[in-house]
């Protein structure tokens, strides 16, 4: 074969499928001796696409310009710069006899598609050329493809009520060749032109484009709108363990950021990238980006705004429950813990963007290969009663929430610290052995039993913030009270009438800045769903949540501009007690899972607003997600299966206690499944109230139990092992493999290893992931700044009020 196409290579016009093209790359390669691996030989086909001439020039030209060398063997080998951009004098005269057969406007169609790229789309090239849609198709798919045979179609993408149409050119050298023939003025002007159509072809879906928006800005030279994509490219890669993608996009933000003098972006962005290197498990990088981070994040603070905002005309008014506890070491419950990061600062703190930035640290060194971790406080920090916040304060809090006598439902957030586990389980009795001690007032070392790349995430969750011993242990469980508590947060508690309210202050003496205006909080309880909507539509409500499932089709058309889909981490299911009949029996809860319809409970139930949990318990848009590994909805087996578990047609199935949450979602849901179980399996169950906040799913464990977990820190660990040690449904099988995955510095082997977990969790039927749910608000049109997050959701210091009638 490679003889034949030898004869013929010359003939641009030779196309070779994609098995063809790298069997040719490699013929030829293995024809002289050489040393050139897999990652050359992958970026040469890349490039020419096996295409013999291309191939063969390009690999010629690099050997002559002596980036392809021969070792002390003679074989051709690596030099040590490649330029793969740089084309051989032969190939540019073959594909600029090629293109000199076009007319002009063919050519100038070319010439803007090369700047897209590789693969570009019809309907850009039309919007910069000021031409119909429909002509530009027909140039493209009759001229340039079928007679030119310079671009072939690759695909139609429904987006926003219409067909976009990608297009790709024949081979990599052509769009190469002609985005050379650019000079750099027109090439920045192209990339701008680009980057703003695909902009706005795709509002509403920016994130499907963020990677190309961020390059396009940036060879525009449009430095803040490139950091703008850049960052957001960062995170999403980074929200993937795509970690090098991630570091990529940040390094280039940061070279825009520092020619700007954006000291206080860079400074964030340096977070950013320390992060990612931290969760890539390369703790000398992330040390080295925390450290000059820490540097910029310094001279940033002692810069205020020229221009400081108005206060906000009234306090921000946000409906609420009443929250079971302040006590940062006991939270369980989403409503105490919302309010609870208001009142209290940790260490670090999580930004909008699920980065780690300072609170209490002013920095951090990670040492031993990610084992230690020594936090060095601010000094200027003190609890609201004027006492100094010391080291002191975070040790007694973890060895209080690692007390089995607490009963913390946190506690397990927190074992990945030496001893920490052992300490929670009453297995270690010197809590000197714990690996948390004080250096001195304002230093904190932390030795954990292995390196963990989450664990700065898990420091942002309350589990680890400081509690004031002086407080606590005068006042006991009552230390909580408006009249005793004290806390160190952005917020301090001014007033609380149970059941009824609270009121929420800015901290004066907070150290952090306040980009938002916002004053004071005030929080209504008020629990019935007419009542909080009237409230909202009277505008004596701000922010507008737990709009009732049967009215978010009705409440959004009424409030369309108003309306806020926030993401959200969050996994909703049934859980069952493994250890007692009738779901210590693997058939039965398979017979409940597969009589469960859970697109029906999406779809029609919530009306798309919330999505099934077709895939493992791991939600959604977290690393590690297993879309649609979960058993399908089968009511014939499920019903065969029971009748194999000795209940055939319900007969015999014993009266189970069920509980759900106090909330009208989990009532309707509860309702949906009773009736489903019991037209499908023959069997009733009734359903009761936990006392919520109060009932342990790990003590108190009823037969079944219908609840949802939120994201602590975005790492499936979360889920698979912090939930399960909290849920009691754990496998010896199961649990081996999350065990094996906490070890693993290998972000792509962990996650392999959680996918297994999460593949016999739903395999077994040890849990029903039902929903995967999203938050939905109503924001009045004067919170002009509202930042928000998949998993912290409430960012009181940054919002923003405009005046308003």
């Amino acid at each position: 074969m490679v003889n034949e196409l030898k004869r013929h290579y010359g003939e641009v016009e030779v196309n070779l499928d994609q098995a063809q093209g790298r069997e040719f790359v490699e013929a030829w390669l293995d024809s002289q001796p050489n040393e050139l691996g897999a990652a050359f030989r992958a970026t040469l086909y890349r490039h020419t696409q096996g295409q013999p001439l291309f191939t063969v020039e390009l690999v010629r030209a690099m050997q002559e310009r002596g980036e392809v060398i021969r070792d002390e063997k003679g074989h051709w080998v690596e030099g040590p710069a490649l330029v793969w951009g740089r084309l051989p004098a032969r190939t540019e005269a073959v594909i600029d006899e090629r293109v000199a057969r076009l007319a002009e406007p063919l050519r100038e169609t070319l010439v803007i598609a090369s700047v897209e790229g590789e693969t570009f789309t019809a309907q850009v090239i039309a919007r910069l050329q000021g031409l119909q849609e429909r002509n530009v198709l027909q140039r493209l798919s009759r001229e340039l493809e079928k007679r030119h045979r310079l671009v072939r179609k690759q695909a139609e993408v429904r987006l926003n009520h219409r067909m976009l149409t990608r297009f790709q050119f024949a081979h990599a050298l052509f769009q190469q060749y002609l985005y050379n023939q650019l000079s750099i003025s027109e090439r920045q002007l192209l990339h701008g032109e680009i980057a703003e159509a695909l902009a706005e072809l795709y509002k509403g879906r920016i994130e499907e484009v963020t990677i190309q928006l961020a390059h396009h800005f940036a060879e525009a030279g449009n430095g803040e709108r490139a950091v703008e994509y850049l960052l957001k490219a960062g995170d999403q890669a980074r929200g993937l363990y795509a970690h090098q993608e991630a570091i990529a996009a940040y390094q280039r933000a940061l070279s825009f950021l520092k020619e700007m003098g954006e000291y206080e972006r860079a400074a964030r962005t340096l977070m950013k990238l320390g992060l990612a290197y931290h969760l890539a498990f390369d703790f000398r990088q992330a040390r080295q980006a925390y450290e000059e981070g820490f540097n910029l994040w310094q001279r940033a603070s002692e810069a205020r705004p020229a221009h400081p905002l108005q206060p906000a005309p009234h306090a921000l008014r946000v409906n609420w429950s009443d929250p079971p506890t302040l006590d940062p070491t006991m939270s369980g419950t989403v409503t105490s813990t919302d309010v609870i990061e208001q009142l209290f600062s940790g260490l670090v703190a999580l930004s909008p963007e699920l980065d780690v930035v300072p609170a209490m640290a002013h920095t951090w060194e990670v040492l031993e290969e990610g084992r230690r971790y020594v936090f060095h406080l601010r000094d200027d920090v003190q609890w609201s009663d004027g006492v100094p916040v010391t080291a002191e304060d975070f040790v007694y809090a973890w060895r209080r929430a690692l007390n089995p006598a607490t009963s913390s439902q946190n506690a397990s957030l927190l074992h990945d610290i030496e001893g920490a586990r052992a300490c929670h389980q009453g297995q270690l009795s010197d809590p000197d052995r714990l690996g948390v001690r004080v250096l001195d007032e304002a230093t904190l070392v932390v030795d954990l039993e292995e390196p963990t790349a989450y664990f700065l995430h898990v420091l942002t969750h309350c589990a680890s913030y400081p509690v004031p011993r002086h407080v606590v242990e005068k006042h006991g469980q009552a230390w909580t009270e408006l009249e005793h508590l004290v806390t160190n947060g952005l917020f301090r508690l001014e007033a609380w009438d149970r059941g009824r309210s609270m009121v929420l202050s800015r901290n004066p003496e907070y150290h952090d800045q306040f980009t938002g205006n916002t004053e004071r909080v005030e929080l209504t309880f008020q629990p019935e769903d007419s009542a909080r909507l009237e409230m909202y539509e009277t505008d004596r409500l701000d922010i507008l949540e737990d709009i009732p499932p049967t009215d978010w089709i009705r409440i959004r058309q009424r409030h369309a501009g108003e309306y806020l889909l926030r993401p959200w981490l969050d996994s909703r299911y049934i859980g069952f007690s493994l250890n007692r009949p009738p779901f210590n029996d693997r058939r039965v809860r398979q017979a409940f899972t597969l009589a469960t319809d859970r697109e029906a409970l999406a779809q029609v139930l919530f009306s798309g607003y919330h999505l099934p949990a077709t895939g493992g318990f791991v939600p959604l848009g977290m690393p590690g997600h297993s879309a649609e590994i979960g058993l399908r909805y089968d009511p014939a087996q499920a019903r065969q299966i029971l009748a194999e578990a000795g209940y055939s047609s319900g007969r015999g199935f014993p009266v189970v206690d069920a509980l759900r949450p106090p909330s009208h979602g989990t009532e309707i849901v509860s309702e949906y499944l009773q009736a489903q179980w019991r037209k499908i399996l023959g069997v009733e169950i009734a359903w009761g109230m936990m006392d919520w906040g109060k009932t342990r799913l790990d003590a108190d464990q009823p037969t079944m139990f219908l609840v949802g977990w939120v994201a602590d820190f975005p790492d499936p660990d979360n889920f698979l092992r912090v939930a399960g040690e909290s849920g009691g449904w754990h496998k010896a099988a199961f649990a081996e493999l999350v065990e094996k995955a906490r070890r693993v510095s290998d972000q792509k082997e962990r996650l392999q290893l959680y996918r297994q977990a999460d593949r016999i969790l739903v395999e077994e039927a040890t849990i029903i992931p039902l929903l995967y749910g999203r938050s939905h608000l109503l924001v009045k049109p004067w919170v002009s700044k509202f930042p928000t997050s998949a998993i912290k959701r409430w960012f009181w210091k940054d919002v923003v009020i405009e005046p308003h009638g």
